[in-house]
């Protein structure tokens, strides 16, 4: 295997941990230390395609041109940002352990190129990141090294090593490799049990998980897009108590930053709430500013945001409703009271189910949420001139529990969680509705679907 240059091997140990010679590969200590060796093959790929060769073999001039333009591509620690088509690529973060009420039997994360021609999906790479690597997020902007980055968490409650007697779960930084796989920039604590969501400022400066263990907290960038030491934490004790067994403390699921401003919202499943801080960069940390409620046990889970920044749709995960609510652009606020609450479900469906993610269509007509026991995906036409809903119908996601999906252009991808697939439907931009294209694919306990260009 090709060897990293002196300098830059010294860089990659110094952000990974520790090295070995022999195998090339490195290890990080804090995931080895909870979950045992997770082993990261580092590969530099000298590429010579396209190069001008003459009886088989390959003419100096073009050797030492491609031999350098591989060279400070691996130096500026992202070589697949070279590339000049861009590539959706789908990232599927999975559960990976037998918890009891779900039984994880995923690899960890696994990426897909995403065919835009006719919405399949071609599987590419699996990186293996200790336990439940559950929730993935990306940036937009490359970083000082010339990457973009990629975040996940590991859903786990464990003892913190940093602060004693009380629990955590795990956030990490990482770039995408050329063959797929992801390649560790660094880990940290996220000082509050099981973490479920990650956002990132409109900056991309800071990353804020979701603990659903009942806290917010907020860690700055590096100029690597590693992950520097939290700056901000906040605990949430109290829950509304009006579903015991979901709503005994609080749960923040999500959090949600509004446009064209540093205000960020955070889902309270657990208190029926939506909290709205205030980030200061400065002082890198956020001020609470205002709390809106949702009715009594309704338990607020995710929001998505209409592309012109004027309305919120909050989907429920107790009550199986959206809430709607208006922006104050000016104040970057939401409205005291909501616009409408909608069902998700049909009228005269009564067994067991609870609403998960939600996304608007490309155009902005049209929202979905998923239906976790009624098995389906809600479809909501918007209406143009005040943002409430009207529902579509239903359509079967073809598997059981689709807690995560997500849309790429005129692709919804969706995960079923309990019956390992995911299926691909075309959006009518006319309709809104959802036609089945035929690609479904396995995969164990997929329950979180992001999609990035590289």
């Amino acid at each position: 295997m090709p060897k990293f240059a002196p300098s830059f091997r010294t860089n990659v140990k110094d952000c990974l941990g520790s090295h070995d010679t022999e195998t090339d590969v490195f290890v990080n200590p804090l995931l080895a230390s909870r979950y045992g060796t997770w082993l990261n093959d580092n590969r530099l790929s000298l590429l010579f395609a396209g190069s001008c060769t003459t009886g088989g073999k390959m003419h100096l001039p073009s050797l030492l041109f491609a031999f350098a333009a591989a060279l400070t591509g691996a130096l500026a620690g992202s070589p697949q940002q070279q590339q000049t088509n861009s590539q959706p690529i789908l990232f599927a973060a999975t559960y990976t352990r037998d918890e009891g009420w779900i039984n994880g039997t995923g690899k960890g994360i696994y990426t897909y190129k995403l065919d835009t021609t006719d919405g399949s999906l071609t599987p590419w790479g699996v990186t293996p990141l200790g336990i439940n690597p559950m929730y993935v997020q990306g940036t937009t902007k490359a970083f000082d090294t010339g990457a973009r980055v990629v975040y996940a968490v590991n859903a786990v409650s464990d003892n913190s090593t940093e602060h004693p007697g009380t629990q955590t779960g795990l956030v990490s930084a990482l770039t995408l490799n050329d063959d797929g796989t992801l390649e560790l920039l660094n880990t940290l604590e996220t000082h509050g049990g099981s973490p479920t969501h990650i956002s990132l400022s409109p900056d991309e400066d800071f990353v804020v998980i979701s603990n659903y263990g009942g806290s917010l907290t907020m860690f700055p960038l590096n100029g690597d897009g590693s992950l520097a030491n939290e700056t901000f934490h906040q605990e949430f004790l109290n829950g509304s108590e009006v579903v015991m067994d979901q709503q005994a403390t609080g749960h923040i699921h999500s959090t949600t930053w509004l446009p064209n401003s540093k205000h960020v919202v955070a889902a309270n499943l657990g208190s029926d709430e939506l909290l709205q801080y205030k980030l200061d960069g400065k002082k890198q940390t956020m001020k609470s500013l205002a709390t809106v409620n949702r009715p009594p046990g309704s338990g607020p889970r995710h929001m998505a945001l209409h592309p012109d920044g004027s309305i919120a749709y909050v989907v429920d995960e107790i009550a199986n409703t959206v809430g709607v609510y208006q922006i104050n652009k000016k104040a970057a606020l939401l409205s005291s009271t909501a616009l409408q609450d909608i069902t998700t479900l049909p009228e005269d469906f009564t067994n067991s189910s609870s609403s998960a993610d939600i996304h608007l269509s490309s155009n902005g007509k049209f929202l979905y949420t998923s239906n976790r026991g009624h098995d389906s995906i809600a479809m909501f036409k918007i209406d143009g001139n005040d943002g409430t809903l009207t529902s579509l119908g239903w359509e079967s996601t073809r598997g059981n529990v689709p807690r995560g999906f997500t849309i790429y252009g005129n692709w919804l991808i969706v995960a079923n969680q309990n019956s390992n697939d995911m299926y691909v439907f075309e959006v009518n931009s006319k309709t809104g509705l959802l036609e089945y294209t035929g690609n479904s694919y396995e995969i164990g306990t997929a329950v979180c679907l992001y999609v990035a260009e590289y």
